[in-house]
């Protein structure tokens, strides 16, 4: 491990552990299903056929949902930051119209929710007394507890899967809590309504972003350049629509299944991908249509993804950084950095640990997550040892402003390594996102035996690749 040297941040802060948290899909356990479970030799659609058969009932069913949950975040807005009403009732208001996403999403099932949400502060208040700052770590064990013990014993598969992500979302926010208790960047347990009010605030509650709880408390200082706002809830909505459309129809109008099978992979892993920007474009319009902003600027954002990082990344690093960015600070501010003390191993171990569990007992999940992180731990590495030897920056990520590298991203030996670099990347990403491709299957789980049969196909070149690359580094 002592090659092992984290990726430093802007602000000297390690950002290196995976975050790179596959969507809610749902595949099947028949192996006897072709890899990319299609029919084959159907002749392909025009454009006015996709439209009228895939791309139109898709966004009319998302405007659907989407108006529905935007409509209670509207609402929400406007009795709370519009007029000067007691906190109180603010937080009345947030709890209530998140209800009603939560029951237009979730149905009956909120019930979940709603359990958690008063287990964890339990747990907050018998833990808040003692002498030693355990809250975070208390909170944490229940939180798990509570959605393994529901996923295993109580709900069924399908429902269980339909809500994990909102389940895991409500879990983040009080163990967050629970570390700013312990670190004293809360003085007090917060009162039962703003405790309530932030686990299920109505622009967050469904889809996300994780915010800190004092984001959530300054929601009425934002009401600034709302100009900036609607154009910014304007450019998420169109966005949003636009991934969804991509993701539903465009793929796999694009690439048919008469392609060799990279190309197929390819289009599977996109397919994913593009699911996963429209759910963070869709967590942006709802969190600024409540009225939240995380962007401690003038401009009004909430910014969740970096698509343009992930389809032309420089490297798997920048990959996991810029996939769920609410999420990377999360883990790293209340996981990495807490478990830190104990070890840079063990710190690893327990992010990749607890991001599996908090999103459920999945095979395929957990073999994405652990392939991920020794991709790339050897891809940081290996880079940083070659960017060492030719003092030249190539590392996994981009050189600082203080760069003492002879040679500079300009020149054009290092733009050709970086440029080979993110190929590897881009091959490594539709390797593992085929794990969740964008098959109608079952929706009771994973199955090991299903994941191992989707790298088998590609004769597990990616690992047989990583793993060579990590014989080198250790040979160097």
């Amino acid at each position: 491990m002592a090659d092992y040297d984290y990726d430093v941040g802007l602000e000297g802060e390690e950002d290196f552990y995976p975050d790179f948290y596959p969507d809610n899909y749902a595949l099947s356990d028949d192996d006897k299903l072709s890899p990319w479970n299609e029919q084959e030799g159907l002749p392909p659609m025009s454009l006015y056929q996709l439209y009228y058969s895939c791309i139109y009932p898709t966004i009319s069913d998302g405007l659907n949902h989407i108006l529905k949950a935007v409509a209670w975040c509207v609402v929400y807005r406007i009795t709370t930051q519009t007029v000067k009403i007691p906190q109180q009732f603010g937080h009345i208001v947030s709890i209530a119209c998140g209800s009603m996403v939560m029951y237009h999403f979730f149905g009956h099932h909120l019930f979940y929710m709603l359990a958690q949400g008063v287990i964890a502060y339990l747990s907050l208040v018998a833990s808040a007394n003692r002498s030693k700052k355990v809250n975070g770590w208390m909170c944490m064990l229940v939180c798990i507890s509570f959605l393994l013990t529901c996923e295993l014993f109580i709900v069924d598969a399908v429902h269980w899967h339909m809500i994990r992500a909102a389940q895991m979302l409500v879990a983040m926010r009080a163990i967050s809590i629970g570390f700013q208790l312990d670190e004293n960047v809360l003085p007090n347990l917060p009162k039962p309504l703003p405790y309530f009010g932030y686990l299920y605030n109505v622009g967050t509650v469904s889809f996300g972003p994780w915010i800190p709880y004092k984001d959530y408390l300054n929601v009425e200082a934002h009401n600034r350049c709302l100009g900036r706002c609607v154009v910014n809830i304007l450019k998420t909505f169109v966005l949003s629509l636009l991934f969804l459309t991509v993701s539903a129809c465009f793929t796999l109008w694009l690439i048919p299944s008469g392609s060799s099978k990279w190309f197929l992979a390819y289009r599977d892993a996109m397919s994913f991908r593009t699911s996963h920007y429209f759910v963070s474009y869709l967590s942006e319009l709802t969190a600024l249509a409540a009225g939240i902003d995380t962007s401690q600027t003038s401009l009004w954002t909430v910014t969740v993804t970096r698509p343009w990082h992930v389809e032309l990344p420089r490297s798997l690093v920048e990959v996991v950084i810029h996939w769920n960015i609410p999420m990377h600070t999360w883990l790293k501010t209340y996981v990495f950095r807490v478990a830190r003390p104990y070890g840079t191993f063990v710190a690893i171990l327990g992010t990749y640990g607890l991001s599996a569990l908090l999103h459920g007992l999945n095979f395929q999940l957990a073999a994405v997550l652990l392939s991920l992180g020794f991709y790339t731990y050897t891809e940081h590495a290996i880079r940083q040892k070659l960017a060492s030897v030719f003092s030249a920056c190539i590392q996994a990520r981009k050189c600082g402003s203080n760069c003492k590298h002879q040679w500079k991203e300009s020149h054009w030996a290092v733009k050709i390594c970086n440029f080979c670099f993110s190929l590897l990347a881009v091959f490594h990403l539709a390797y593992l996102g085929l794990m969740f491709d964008s098959s109608k299957l079952q929706e009771e789980g994973y199955s090991w035996l299903h994941a191992i049969k989707k790298w088998k196909w590609l004769n597990f070149s990616s690992h047989w690749i990583i793993v060579s690359t990590f014989a080198f580094n250790y040979l160097i």
